[in-house]
């Protein structure tokens, strides 16, 4: 009795056996035949079946292989791929148990499963610039991360699929995932100048000023000729309020771009902000007037340039309001104060009147009509307000 168990036994391990092996031929048929779903019905039968692991290696090996060209067809049909949305990751999976079923025969393929797995990678890069195109940054962040991470089973690191990866994630907003993928570039050796940027920007999105710093002054060091990091580092300054430590890197960048006026605009505003001990009104109109030179149409510069003097003469105004008394000197003063007051506001005139005239606005027809009272140009001042 016990040799007929054993008998039986043998019986429906072979019988499974075969069923394993027919399976994994069915499926290779059907996917031969264009007929993806029942092929992959076929071979899930096969490597889900509690009897798969008693296969040898080789079996394995090529079930694994059977169900990576499955899955890989699959998704290259769009109506397909939507009702199997994991088939990539399947197919991935599959080739990698494929490889490690059985060495021999992986080797023995070679041929067959490392351009699948290659394609695979491109196929993940092609879905993340897909999802980046619509918007859709988290979902491309992934896709291309799965892609440079299968990139480090072949010759090289992909390191354009991780630049992807790290910028989706930036742009997803999610900085520590992107400080993540930067950190990977570097320490791959990628050393160009907008990782630089990017680092400094991540670390100002997640409110740490000191890193951000670092960051653009690292890259500053490693690419001095950078007009970009040199911005980078000015604005910075801008931001914090701290135009005066900018003045070096700004005098820097108008040395390599001299043509620039919006550099010319920036110097402006700061020596002709009076709330720094740096203020110099003569300075500033300076830079504004080299600005408007180069770009004549640079309205921004244009009526700054007319504040500022209009701030002047508000200041020459206010000092001859501190004198109170009555002799001939102060009364001179005073009137002589006054003059050259009404000299700023001449001088801010042409300047306001141009931009009223470009971007007409009620709060530049404001202004310039205080200065036609101011002047006593009471008729200007009435024909503005017609």
């Amino acid at each position: 009795m016990k040799k007929l168990v054993i008998l039986l036994a043998v019986i429906l391990t072979a019988n499974v056996m075969m069923a394993q092996k027919t399976d994994r031929t069915n499926a290779y048929m059907y996917n031969k035949n264009g007929q993806f779903e029942k092929a992959a019905e076929s071979i899930e039968k096969c490597v889900n079946h509690e009897a798969f692991l008693g296969m040898k290696p080789k079996d394995q090996a090529q079930a694994w292989l059977y169900r990576g060209t499955i899955y890989l067809n699959i998704h290259q049909d769009a109506a397909l791929a939507a009702k199997y949305p994991d088939c990539l990751e399947k197919a991935y999976v599959s080739l990698q148990n494929c490889i490690k079923a059985d060495a021999d025969y992986a080797k023995d393929n070679a041929t067959e499963i490392y351009p699948r797995i290659a394609h695979i990678a491109v196929n993940y890069f092609q879905d993340g610039v897909n999802n980046f195109n619509n918007k859709v940054y988290p979902t491309a962040a992934t896709s291309f991360r799965k892609a440079y991470e299968i990139s480090l089973s072949g010759a090289a690191a992909d390191t354009s699929a991780l630049v992807n990866a790290a910028l989706a994630y930036q742009r997803a907003e999610m900085y520590e995932e992107a400080l993540a993928n930067y950190k990977d570039l570097q320490n791959l050796g990628y050393n160009q100048v907008d990782l630089y940027k990017n680092l400094a920007a991540c670390y100002l999105s997640l409110n740490d000023n000191e890193r951000a710093l670092e960051m653009i002054q690292s890259g500053m060091d490693k690419f001095p000729g950078d007009a970009g990091l040199v911005l980078e580092k000015v604005n910075f300054f801008l931001k914090e309020g701290r135009g005066e430590e900018a003045l070096a890197d700004l005098q820097r960048l108008h040395d390599m771009d001299p043509n620039n006026p919006s550099i010319l605009f920036v110097l402006g505003t700061i020596f002709g902000d009076d709330t720094h001990p740096i203020y110099d009104a003569e300075k500033a109109a300076n830079y504004y007037k080299s600005a408007i030179q180069l770009n004549p149409e640079y309205y921004d510069a244009i009526y700054n340039l007319g504040v500022l003097y209009i701030g002047m003469a508000n200041k020459l105004n206010a000092e001859s309001n501190e004198i109170t008394g009555f002799s001939k000197a102060e009364l001179d003063q005073v009137d002589a104060l006054r003059e050259a007051a009404k000299e700023k506001m001449r001088l801010a005139l042409p300047y306001m009147k141009q931009v009223y005239e470009a971007q007409p606005s009620d709060d530049v027809k404001h202004v310039l009509k205080t200065i036609y009272v101011q002047l006593n140009m009471m008729q200007e001042a009435k024909e503005l307000d017609q």
